[in-house]
């Protein structure tokens, strides 16, 4: 499938999937024309790219995440992952905290404003 449908069918925009191929997280092969051309595995992992940015997470994490997935999984894949995941935690912890906090802060605005 073209860029287009790939965008259309993952709810991934173009540009985003430019860039994960730009970064390796997502593969093409080009066509005779030069049109970049994605199989049907590319729509699942294009939209877990796309959630995991939409998280917060750093691309490094996310390579991570992908080379720990799939058939070509290895040990080493997995202890890199396992390796990496106590900061993404710590991230979790430290951005929950924060929403929180701040629920807190407008829970509290509105409830002044209804007295």
């Amino acid at each position: 499938m073209l860029i287009g449908e790939l965008s259309r069918r993952s709810g991934v925009s173009a540009r985003s999937l430019r860039y994960y191929e730009q970064h390796d997280l997502l593969a093409s092969r080009r066509s005779d024309g030069g049109y970049r051309e994605y199989d049907d595995d590319a729509i699942d992992r294009a939209a877990t790219i796309h959630l995991l940015f939409g998280l917060g997470f750093p691309r490094e994490i996310v390579a991570s995440v992908l080379n720990c997935s799939g058939a070509g999984a290895d040990a080493a894949a997995h202890a890199d992952l396992e390796r990496r995941l106590p900061d993404v935690l710590d991230d979790l912890d430290r951005r929950i905290g924060t929403l929180t906090r701040t629920r807190a802060q407008v829970a509290a605005f509105l409830a002044d404003r209804v007295d």
